[in-house]
């Protein structure tokens, strides 16, 4: 009975060490943040994962030591999802130090991986579907759809 959760964590453990993470192909001046993430977007989606402690949220997480914010980034997404993007230009910092990158989808990113141990799954959530998901952080679906809207159609209220 002992030796198959024995087993388990032996076959858990080989698989993480399995699928090592790519370099960070950031170049540019690194950031600095307890954490990070990516925003990628693809013809209207945005890319997410569903958190196993509930709610939608785009991938990121904790930067380890010494990491960079976009580094961290990267590293997240990857570990979260299976594509490998390349962090941008620094879009949001929210109220807890989180960065957020817009991260750009190529060629090379390959596919979302199914079977990833940190997240329930990683999608696609369509723009119109902002309002139908739960979302980690209270007005977190609210914050992204605007960071996502073109900055021409913002509302210059009083401006004549």
């Amino acid at each position: 009975m002992a030796l198959r959760p024995l087993l388990l964590i032996i076959f858990l453990l080989s698989a993480c060490a399995s699928a090592a993470t790519p370099p960070c192909p950031y170049q540019g001046e690194p950031d600095y943040a307890a954490s990070a993430g990516c925003l990628a977007v693809v013809h209207g989606k945005m890319l997410v994962v569903g958190s196993r402690t509930g709610g939608v949220t785009p991938p990121g997480g904790k930067a380890r030591d010494g990491e960079s914010a976009q580094c961290a980034a990267h590293r997240e997404t990857y570990e979260e999802t299976g594509l490998d993007l390349i962090p941008r230009e620094l879009v949001a910092v929210f109220d807890t130090g989180f960065h957020l990158y817009f991260c750009e989808i190529h060629a090379q990113s390959g596919s979302i991986e199914a079977d990833v141990l940190e997240v329930k799954r990683g999608y696609w959530l369509d723009f119109t579907d902002f309002d139908k998901v739960r979302w980690r952080y209270p007005g977190q679906g609210e914050r992204l759809y605007q960071l996502l809207q073109p900055q021409d159609q913002t509302d210059d209220i009083g401006a004549e």
